[in-house]
């Protein structure tokens, strides 16, 4: 008995069905950072000053000139070329300790959105090819948002992710130092202190404290941080808050929180707002 056999049609389908799935399945290993890339053999080696000469162009606000930023455009340059040849990314055990491999991923996802602030003809995040854009780091190819996907939201600490400047205004504060493994804890403390003292991430608006959603996105994190007996986001808010703002103005001190929510933080209310996406740069 012969069967009919399909026809073009249906196989032109079957085609465009497996070759749909290769593409789909390609660009997952590339957002996620699993595709292979060459390692040159004349990158240069990575040297930490090279990094410290770019971040003089960042201010007290963490706020990017990019005239100083364009001048130390070629140290900033090395720096970003000699992530390619050293291999975090295929070598697990490449790090002595958790904190240096902390440090060098938010050191390398610093490097790199300074890198492409320089090339910025917008005013948003979306600007800078955060998903799309691949970079050769130790013989993988990785965009900014599988560094911080994988190796820093994967930490656990929610102080990482505050310390994660992504070029915008509303998350990480950058800093004028490189993260250095060895001193990584205090780092990334100062890196909390930064974000809060910011006014578009806290302020108080009567007795309701207005909150940046990215310490809704991290309140697990916080809580699970939080000693026995302590229970309360603004318990956290607290703690990193200055004494004083005197040196910050428009921040809110831990004196103003006291004085509009007393001693009862779960009587305070609190109102999420939207994440400044707006490039945290002058020209």
């Amino acid at each position: 008995m012969n069967h009919p056999q399909p026809g073009p049609w249906f196989r032109r389908g079957v085609y465009s069905l497996a070759a749909g799935l290769v593409v789909s399945s390609a660009l997952a290993l590339y957002v996620d950072g699993r595709w292979p890339a060459r390692v040159p053999d004349d990158a240069p080696p990575l040297v930490m000053a090279d990094l410290l000469e770019a971040l003089t162009a960042v201010d007290s606000h963490g706020q990017v000139d990019l005239a100083q930023l364009k001048a130390h455009h070629a140290a900033l340059e090395r720096y970003v070329q000699a992530l390619a040849r050293v291999a975090p990314a295929t070598e697990p055990d490449h790090f002595a300790t958790t904190d240096d491999k902390l440090a060098y991923w938010l050191n390398a996802l610093h490097a790199l959105v300074l890198f492409d602030l320089l090339d910025v003809r917008g005013s948003r995040a979306n600007d800078l090819g955060w998903v799309w854009r691949g970079w050769p780091i130790g013989g993988a190819r990785l965009t900014r948002a599988a560094i911080v996907r994988r190796y820093l939201e994967a930490s656990g600490d929610a102080r990482v992710v505050l310390a994660a400047f992504t070029g915008t205004k509303g998350r990480g504060v950058l800093d004028g130092a490189p993260f250095d493994g060895a001193t990584l804890d205090p780092q990334l403390d100062d890196a909390a202190r930064r974000f809060l003292r910011a006014p578009r991430n806290v302020r108080l608006e009567n007795d309701v404290v207005h909150l940046s959603s990215l310490l809704h996105d991290l309140e697990p994190e916080l809580l699970a941080a939080l000693p026995p007996g302590r229970h309360h986001l603004l318990q956290v808010v607290w703690a990193y808050l200055p004494e004083s703002c005197d040196a910050h103005p428009g921040c809110v001190s831990r004196g103003d929180l006291d004085h509009a929510c007393g001693s009862a933080f779960d009587a305070c209310p609190l109102k999420w707002e939207p994440v400044d996406d707006e490039l945290a740069v002058t020209h």
